[in-house]
């Protein structure tokens, strides 16, 4: 029997890059014929880009006695974030080992040190290519394969598999309800596999070493939701500053005349703020139709309702309407301001004219 355990980390980085930017950004790049569809493929799925992914050096730690080689590897999207991968395959000591090892705090302090070193190795190579800042949110995940057949492995380990799902080291404690309840989150290509998706992890149980996609699907849920809580809260404190700004303005437009270049840059920070958003609402909405309208699409499905994405969605809308308003105000602002210099311009003209006309008069 062979298992593996991924460990996710996912960070936006702020910026978007451009695939010759990316081409050679580490070394070993990965080969991408693993990620084609293998299993028999209708035609209604499409294809869809996978980002630049590359093969770190390779890490090992020592767990019961025995040396554990972990694997690193980086995937990088065009629209700015990445995700680090620790992979660690399992051959020996059956899948109860999974959930040792998953919950042993000395596994996770290596863990977490390995990708705190590969972020600053890829921090490091991104920032010699385009200008970056990292936000501090973060997203964490866990996907895990083990290779069997999927009606014995669940009817044996349901516990297991649903302390995983959740993270709940003690699964045995958990009410048979409510693994009912957590495990009905699933879904299967065939006879032969089935995909359980959790909130904090995901588990995939199959008779061949097969999960590239739905990992990568996993992987792409994850970082749409941490994009769409970066830019909520960024929305939400631009509204913030926007209504400090206009508040400053009496109700009668006289008390503090707002410096024009401040409000053209108020105007044009809720603009760039607007169109980033909308990006990456596009970019979401765009998945499903990447993926096409049968398994992949599905399995991207599960996640996006796990992950409550719609209900994500719809906040950023409502964000995005409040900008709107913000933007329209501040545009008739900028417009009343430009009509009342030209007004004031032309009471200058006729009074310089009258001026002019009364000194002719006295010569």
């Amino acid at each position: 029997m062979e298992s593996e355990i991924i460990y996710l980390f996912m960070y936006d980085t702020g910026t978007r890059f451009t695939e010759p930017q990316l081409s050679r950004l580490l070394e070993n790049p990965e080969d991408f014929s693993k990620y084609e569809f293998t299993k028999p493929e209708p035609e209604e799925i499409a294809t869809f880009d996978v980002p630049s992914i590359f093969n770190l050096k390779e890490e090992s730690h020592e767990f019961d006695g025995v040396t554990r080689r972990f694997k690193v590897q980086v995937a990088v999207y065009l629209f700015g974030a990445f995700s680090i991968r620790i992979r660690h395959q399992i051959t020996e000591g059956g899948y109860g080992l999974i959930s040792k090892m998953t919950f042993d705090p000395k596994v996770n302090d290596f863990i977490r040190s390995l990708v705190a070193k590969t972020r600053k190795k890829v921090e490091s190579a991104l920032s010699k290519n385009a200008a970056i800042n990292t936000n501090q949110l973060k997203e964490t995940y866990r996907f895990y394969y083990i290779e069997g057949d999927k009606i014995q492995i669940v009817s044996k380990s349901r516990k297991l598999i649903a302390g995983l799902l959740i993270d709940e080291k003690d699964g045995d404690t958990l009410e048979s309800d409510y693994i009912d309840y957590i495990l009905n989150k699933s879904i299967a290509y065939d006879s032969n596999n089935i995909l359980f998706v959790g909130w904090e992890s995901a588990v995939m149980i199959d008779k061949g070493y097969l999960h590239e996609q739905e990992l990568l699907i996993a992987e792409i849920a994850n970082l749409q939701l941490l994009e769409m809580r970066i830019y909520h809260n960024i929305l939400t404190e631009k509204l913030d500053t926007a209504s400090k700004t206009l508040n400053s303005i009496s109700t009668f437009g006289s008390a503090r005349a707002l410096n024009p270049r401040e409000i053209g840059n108020l105007n044009k920070s809720l603009g760039n703020i607007y169109d980033s958003t909308r990006a990456v609402l596009n970019n979401v909405n765009g998945t499903v139709f990447g993926l096409g309208e049968w398994y992949l699409s599905r399995v991207y499905s599960l996640f996006s309702n796990i992950f409550k994405l719609d209900t994500w969605k719809s906040s950023l809308e409502t964000d995005l309407e409040a900008i709107d308003k913000e933007r329209k105000f501040v545009a008739d602002i900028e417009v009343s301001r430009h009509e009342s210099f030209l007004e004031w311009v032309v009471i200058a003209l006729i009074f310089i004219e009258v001026i002019i006309g009364a000194l002719a008069l006295f010569k």
